[in-house]
């Protein structure tokens, strides 16, 4: 890593969930290695506030999932734009804006900073390819530089006269690479609700109930994988593992899974999956109006094929998603195509370094 000339910069950055507050975290430490007089104040989650030289809000543990519990929460995200973007920023103005994801609340940030004239650079596109598209004019007009994790964004952001760079995914630098797979006479499945509380709440059940079904016919061990901060919010009786280094998550041979970052973690680990959601009727008549491309997994969207199955809503069942869960068990040539496939994805998100070049192209610019 190339150290910058040292000078007193001063970045104020915003991540509102869990995955965008780790990546945040790891861009907060590369940029204070590659200049350590940089003064970073952040508002994100308990990582960001490890790594920033002050904190001002934890948006993650008020970020909950779901459109009615968005709206709920308009008022006290509100307040703290005003206490935490526009007062802060009255009382010492920042030199550069980082917005990590999280478009609802990061749009108006960025839209202030445009006001003020502080460039921003936005790391980790919102994906706007897979909803409200327009959304990309709103960005050309306050952003600086996107800078994006797939590969396919950048062609998408610069065809919108937005100046976009592709990075690679921070996840190259997270996911130990796989270990080679053994069939053992038992199969060890991970079973994985979300990483939030309404989440959990909405899929332990059905995960648990699959799992007793798998078990039934195959011989089986089946544990759900859980986040810190949420050891409370399992009711389920099988075993509960809180892995923050993969060293369980690696030894799976197969996940049952929601969809989301999660997904492609088991991709870059080569385990089979099958996913699954399930949304309350009216937030899924909402997606339904939203979502504009055929998969909702990553490993699906990059390959541009169903190889993974995706069981939504009324197909998210215990009995159906332990039906495809036991086809792949039980078809050795099925289980393989996909590990093989899955894991050809790690080439396709970039080489190692991510943060590092995000930092540098941040403080240089």
């Amino acid at each position: 890593m190339t150290r910058c000339v040292a000078q007193m910069i001063k970045i104020c950055m915003v991540a509102g969930d869990h995955s965008g507050d780790l990546h945040a975290a790891a861009l907060a430490r590369s940029i204070k290695q590659l200049n350590a007089d940089a003064r970073i104040t952040a508002l994100g989650g308990k990582h960001l506030m490890a790594s920033a030289d002050s904190f001002s809000e934890n948006l993650v543990d008020i970020n909950a999932f779901g459109f009615a519990a968005a709206a709920q929460q308009y008022l006290k995200l509100k307040q703290i734009f005003k206490d935490s973007i526009i007062n802060a920023w009255d009382r010492q103005r920042p030199d550069k804006v980082v917005l990590v994801d999280y478009y609802g609340f990061n749009i108006h940030v960025a839209e202030e900073a445009k006001r003020r004239g502080i460039p921003v650079y936005y790391y980790i596109s919102p994906q706007v390819w897979a909803t409200r598209p327009g959304r990309i004019k709103r960005l050309a007009r306050c952003v600086k530089k996107m800078l994006v994790i797939l590969p396919f964004e950048e062609k998408l952001y610069r065809q919108a006269g937005v100046d976009a760079v592709f990075v690679g995914h921070p996840l190259i630098d997270i996911v130990p690479e796989p270990l080679p797979h053994e069939a053992g006479d038992t199969a060890v499945i991970g079973l994985f609700p979300g990483s939030r509380k309404t989440a959990i709440n909405a899929h332990c059940a059905i995960l648990e109930k699959a799992a007793n079904i798998i078990r039934k016919e195959f011989p089986a061990e089946c544990r759900f994988f859980g986040l810190r901060g949420h050891e409370a919010d399992y009711p389920v009786s099988l075993p509960v593992i809180f892995d923050s280094d993969y060293t369980e998550h690696r030894k799976l041979d197969l996940a049952l899974t929601v969809s989301g970052t999660v997904c492609l973690e088991h991709a870059l680990l080569g385990i089979p999956m099958t996913v699954m959601y399930k949304l309350s009727a009216f937030n899924y008549l909402l997606a339904r109006m939203l979502v504009r491309i055929p998969y909702i997994t990553m490993a699906n969207i990059l390959l541009d094929k169903p190889l993974v199955p995706e069981l939504i809503q009324g197909m998210a069942t215990p009995e159906k998603i332990a039906s495809n869960a036991l086809q792949l068990l039980r078809n050795r040539d099925a289980f393989q195509s996909m590990r093989r496939q899955l894991l050809s994805i790690r080439k396709m998100l970039g080489a190692p370094g991510v943060s590092a070049r995000v930092a540098g192209i941040i403080l240089k610019e």
